[in-house]
């Protein structure tokens, strides 16, 4: 199931796809998206988790889950392995969660959240606002700062800002997102 990163949106995945996708926005956190990808594949690999990727985390448990991922050299293991592990094993419906229901697992916050629903459900209208969205608003005029801001009320008037400009370039947001992440990852 090796996911690209230059082509992540998939609004008809299955079950393990939606589960490896969700991985993919963990192990993303502190990483370029194609060394995340390749990290991912490789841990699914070794744990044999290509087609059930919760239900192997999940019956691997917490002290070995952290082993392979630092095996694999993921970084911040043993905080993506808690994260990793409780998602694996918390029973949500990755298919229709809320964001509130994906940020009350330990490590996920808004960034992650809306990274996964965008690019896994049609006509989100959410802003993922990592590096590269911060860069663009801050191009645009926009008072963003480098990293996601930790201030609700300053991740949703970026967010707002964002869509506003998603609408005003007639994209759908998922599509407007990952222009600007190929866009800046190119650079």
């Amino acid at each position: 199931m090796a996911l690209d990163a230059s082509s992540i949106t998939n609004f008809s995945a299955t079950r393990p796809e939606l589960e490896e996708l969700f991985l993919f926005w963990i192990c993303a956190a502190g990483k370029n998206g194609t060394v995340a990808t390749r990290l991912l594949d490789q841990f699914l690999q070794d744990i044999g988790g290509q087609q059930e990727p919760f239900e192997t985390i999940a019956s691997l448990g917490y002290d070995s889950l952290v082993e392979a991922l630092r095996n694999v050299g993921i970084g911040c293991y043993t905080r993506k392995a808690k994260t990793m592990f409780v998602a694996a094993t918390s029973g949500l419906d990755l298919r229709r969660c809320t964001l509130e229901e994906l940020e009350a697992i330990p490590g996920i916050g808004p960034k992650t959240s809306r990274c996964f629903v965008l690019h896994s459900r049609p006509n989100t209208r959410v802003a993922a606002l990592d590096t590269h969205i911060l860069k663009y608003l801050r191009e645009q005029g926009f008072d963003a700062p480098k990293s996601t801001p930790s201030s609700k009320k300053k991740y949703a008037d970026l967010e707002k800002a964002f869509l506003s400009l998603a609408d005003k370039a007639g994209v759908p947001v998922a599509e407007f997102d990952l222009a600007i992440w190929k866009q800046y990852a190119q650079r």
